[in-house]
This record gives C-alpha cells, sequence and structure tokens, in this order.
C-alpha cells in the first residue's frame, strides 16, 4: 500500500492529471519535496508513520529533493513512468543484504530454536544442494551446530510451538 499524489495542475490549458505513487520504504518518516513525473510541479509532504501528515503543498521555484518511483495517467489508458525514467522518477535502489552488512546471514536455527538444513558450508556428502533427504545427522554432519544446539536445550532456549 502506498499513498499518491494526484498532480491537477493547469498545464498548457488542461490539468496534468498524474497520479505519482510514494512508495512507504522511502517515505515512511520523511519530510521534504517531491517533484510531478509528468509536469514537474514540486510539493511539499511530511509523512510520519506511512501517513501524509501535512501537504501535498505546491512550493513553485524550488527544487525537489527526490522523485516518485512511479506515476501514470489513469485517463490516458496506458500512458506511465516506469521507475528510472531520467528527471522524472526515481530508480529502484534495492541492494542485497549481503551488500548492505559485509556478509550474508547465517541462520542455523529456527525461531523455536530447532536447528535447520540450509547453513553453509554443506559436507560434500550432503550431495546436491545439501539434500540430505530424512537422514539428517546433525552430531555426526556438524558437531559445532550440535553443540550449541545441546547449549539451547540446556539453557531452556528451544521450544516445541
Amino acid at each position: 500500500m502506498c499513498d499518491i499524489i494526484w498532480c491537477k495542475k493547469e498545464v498548457g490549458g488542461k490539468p496534468c492529471d498524474t497520479i505519482n505513487y510514494l512508495d512507504p520504504y522511502c517515505f515512511w518518516n520523511w519530510e521534504g519535496k517531491i517533484n510531478c513525473a509528468e509536469c514537474g510541479t514540486v510539493y511539499f509532504i511530511h509523512m510520519i508513520q506511512g501517513f501524509m501528515y501535512l501537504g501535498p503543498e505546491e512550493r513553485p521555484g524550488e527544487k525537489p529533493d527526490t522523485s516518485p518511483l512511479y506515476a501514470d495517467k489513469p485517463y490516458d489508458g496506458y500512458s506511465n513512468y516506469r521507475p528510472g525514467v531520467e528527471g522524472r522518477t526515481r530508480p529502484y535502489e534495492c541492494k542485497p543484504r549481503a551488500q548492505l552488512l559485509g556478509v550474508a546471514d547465517m541462520v542455523k536455527f529456527s525461531i523455536r530454536g530447532r536447528p535447520v538444513r540450509g547453513w553453509r558450508p554443506q559436507p560434500p556428502s550432503a550431495g546436491l544442494a545439501g539434500s540430505f533427504g530424512f537422514n539428517w545427522d546433525i552430531q555426526k554432519l556438524s558437531p559445532e551446530v550440535w553443540e550449541e544446539y545441546q547449549k539451547k536445550l540446556a539453557a531452556g532456549e528451544v521450544k516445541d510451538w
């Protein structure tokens, strides 16, 4: 679910009628200026917890801080501005977690504290894609995870449901 700015500014004798979509990940707690993808009108908005607290207020003559991710014109059929159109919309800025943190997440235990089979490195005996089938002897295949599991059992951190 995202918020929108529906630009109704008169441009060339007719309304702009462009819906600018504000994705919640970038605009969750955000205050600043955003431009319309069609006519370039700059709007000031202030969003708190995903809700529009102030705005949209027109700010003529000011430069925008950012652009919407996507925009379309519902009355013109299929005309739209996809992400990354120069000067109109901004590109996706999704980065893998490994780039943000430097290393991949290693999940050895489930939310209930039981060992899972998705961690690496898997031994060569695991076969294709680490598929042990139903005979998964954690004590023999990974003694360090087995020891950590025994400590979790002793501490009472393992739950059934």
